[in-house]
C-alpha cells in the first residue's frame, strides 16, 4: 500500500472531502478491501457495491480518524461489518420466504386434503340415498338433466321426480351439513352449494 496515503494531509483531505483524494484512496485500498469483502461474500457485483457503499459513508459523514495509519484498519473493519450486515440480512429474508412458503405448502395441503375428503363424504352421503332417489339425483347433478328429461328416461312423472328429489337433498342436508363434522364454515358452504345445485 502507498506510504503517502498514511499521513496527516491524506487524512484531512479526505475529512474536507477532496473528491481527488477521495478516488486516489478508493483506487489504492481498492483490490484489499475487494479481498476482503470476497471472504464473505460470493457475488462479484454486491462486494463491489458493499466498498462503493463505505466511501459514500464516509463522504456524506465527516471520518472520525485520530491518526492517518488507522485508514487501513477502519476501512476493512468498515467492509466486513457491512459484508455481516448484508449476509445477516439476507438470512433473515430467506428464513421468512422459508416461513412463508412453508405457510402455502401447507396452506395448499390442508385445503387439498379437505377437497379429498369433501368429494368422498358427499359420494358416501349420495350412495346412502335410496335407490331411487339415488339414481334421479345422479342424473340430475352429474348428467345436468332436467327433471322432464328424468321423468322421461326413466319412465316415470315428472311429479315423481320432483319428489324423489326433494327427498334426495332433504336427507343430504341432514348428512352433510351435520355441525358435529370436522369440516370448515367453507367446506360446508361447498357442499351446501353442491346439494342445492
Amino acid at each position: 500500500m502507498n506510504g503517502h496515503l498514511h499521513t496527516e494531509e491524506v487524512l484531512r483531505a479526505l475529512q474536507a472531502r477532496n473528491a481527488k483524494t477521495f478516488a486516489e484512496v478508493y483506487q489504492a485500498f481498492f483490490p484489499l478491501l475487494y479481498s476482503t469483502a470476497r471472504k464473505y461474500l460470493q457475488e462479484k457485483t454486491i462486494a463491489e457495491e458493499i466498498i462503493q457503499d463505505v466511501f459514500l459513508h464516509i463522504w456524506e459523514n465527516k471520518l472520525e480518524l485520530e491518526h492517518p495509519a488507522a485508514l487501513k484498519n477502519y476501512l476493512c473493519k468498515a467492509v466486513a461489518n457491512r459484508c455481516l450486515n448484508h449476509l445477516q440480512r439476507e438470512q433473515m429474508l430467506r428464513r421468512h420466504h422459508e416461513q412463508i412458503l412453508l405457510s402455502t405448502e401447507e396452506s395448499y395441503v390442508s385445503t387439498f386434503v379437505e377437497e379429498q375428503e369433501l368429494r368422498f363424504r358427499i359420494y358416501e352421503a349420495i350412495e346412502q340415498l335410496p335407490p331411487k332417489c339415488k339414481q334421479i339425483f345422479k342424473l340430475s347433478r352429474y348428467e345436468g338433466l332436467k327433471n322432464g328429461a328424468i321423468a322421461e328416461q326413466l319412465g316415470i312423472s315428472v311429479k315423481t321426480v320432483e319428489n324423489q328429489m326433494t327427498i334426495a337433498l332433504r336427507q343430504l342436508r341432514e348428512t352433510l351439513m351435520d355441525p358435529q363434522t370436522s369440516f370448515s364454515a367453507a367446506a360446508r358452504n361447498k357442499m351446501l352449494l353442491f346439494v342445492l345445485g
